[in-house]
């Protein structure tokens, strides 16, 4: 029963970047679940003259990398009365989302911080472990809410026995803890630590960090000394595609206290990252900041400083410093 639209709007999440407008693709109770169109929604679902067309409505699988359920779709703007509607007619919570995702709609009202939404799904089953995430970008229920920075909900999940150690998905994954860290949500990690977070859990394959890679990344020097604290492993690798150890992260990042706080505790200057063998200097000349390069090569870096690549998605290269580095070529051996 259910009629598939082609709505061409990015900006239903601004994260998402494509121009394959057939990317989103969207039944008639999915738009009218994600407009928060409660009337709508009701017409829709009373038009069912049977429970399998009940479910074929509600359940209606979404199509494309970005698509979602119509549940997944309330939940992502807050609809709390187009959710209800659609608990009450059977909806699956647990629905996976699109191909390029695996959150479902309690993940996504976890994420989004919605504790009315979080509450009517927990009384209509929700489940807080689910098992582990295996799809980019997929997040547990208590990862996301880490991720979000939502403190009360993060202790209501730890509270209801959710796993404060569930792995990070495969690509683009986080640990609570990490998802905390990266996001800089001060409130959160303490509590996550509390709970026994594993300070060095392994990050994604893809795209991850360890705790201590990603407070490198964003520079938080108040991060960086609370997980040295709590044993946070200097020298821990990264990611296999798309990461480096806490120092790269931070020179990547532009950040000399933190390059300097981590050398101080014993960081190799010399690490190597990913199938290049890259170092923190070559992270730092791609970025033409030659005081982080100096910094490290006082530490005893040495080799080449070219051809390396951006190792982490939030770095960025600057051109213009780059044309003045050209003639340093390498570190004395």
């Amino acid at each position: 029963m259910a009629t598939n639209l082609v709505i061409p709007d990015p900006a239903f999440d601004p994260t998402l970047e494509t121009d394959d407008l057939d990317e989103y693709c969207w039944t008639r109770l999915q738009l009218a679940a994600r407009a928060g169109d409660l009337p709508e929604v009701n017409r829709i679902i009373g038009s069912a003259t049977t429970d399998d067309d009940t479910r074929a409505l509600v359940d209606a699988p979404p199509t494309g990398y970005y698509g979602q359920t119509a549940l997944q779709a309330a939940c992502m703007r807050g609809h709390a009365d187009v959710v209800r509607a659609l608990l009450d007619a059977g909806a699956d919570i647990h629905a996976p989302g699109g191909n390029n995702s695996h959150r479902n709609a309690f993940d996504i009202a976890c994420g989004i911080g919605n504790r009315q939404i979080v509450d009517m799904m927990l009384a209509a089953g929700a489940l807080v472990n689910q098992g582990p995430v295996t799809r980019y970008g997929g997040r547990t229920p208590l990862q996301a809410a880490a991720e979000g920075g939502h403190t009360s909900l993060v202790m209501l999940l730890l509270g209801l026995g959710a796993d404060v150690n569930a792995p990070a998905s495969v690509s683009s994954g986080v640990t609570a803890l990490q998802g905390a860290v990266w996001h800089q949500h001060h409130d959160v990690v303490p509590v996550l630590l509390a709970h026994g977070a594993d300070v060095n859990a392994r990050p994604a394959r893809y795209k991850g960090v360890t705790a201590l890679q990603a407070a490198a990344l964003v520079g938080d020097m108040r991060l960086v000394e609370l997980l040295l604290e709590a044993g946070a492993l200097v020298n821990e690798a990264g990611s296999q595609f798309n990461g480096g150890t806490a120092l790269h992260a931070a020179a990547a990042g532009g950040h000399p206290d933190i390059v300097q706080r981590l050398l101080d505790a014993g960081h190799d200057p010399n690490a190597e990252a990913g199938w290049a063998s890259q170092t923190p200097v070559q992270c730092a000349f791609l970025i033409g900041r030659t005081d982080i390069v100096a910094l490290l090569a006082r530490a005893g870096a040495r080799g080449s400083m070219t051809g390396g690549k951006i190792l982490f998605t939030t770095a960025k290269t600057t051109g213009a410093s780059l044309m003045g580095l050209g003639k340093l070529g390498s570190l004395s051996e």
